[in-house]
């Protein structure tokens, strides 16, 4: 998954399908933080934000929902301690 391309696909600002995802940290209907395989973080910010599909093993993310902000944030030493997943299966 490692040389996978990450790419962002934004339909009507209501449908987005990311790839190359690592990790889900956090959601909720307003705010869903992530990590990406470059080691970057992202933050999608919305209203009514839902993930429709989440498979980590082939890193693609589909998320409905109002978007109003995709954010990035550099890699690094991250603010963001523990994935989602690793808290399930701890």
């Amino acid at each position: 998954m490692d040389n996978q391309k990450h790419t962002i696909n934004l339909v009507d600002r209501s449908r987005l399908v990311i790839t190359a995802i690592k990790d889900v940290f956090s959601f909720d209907e307003e705010l869903i933080e992530l990590e990406t395989v470059s080691d970057g973080y992202m933050d999608i910010e919305g209203t009514g934000l839902h993930i429709i599909k989440m498979n980590l093993d082939s890193g693609e993310l589909i998320v409905e929902g109002e978007v109003s902000a995709i954010i990035y944030e550099e890699g690094g030493v991250s603010k963001k301690k523990t994935g989602f997943m690793s808290k399930i299966f701890k």
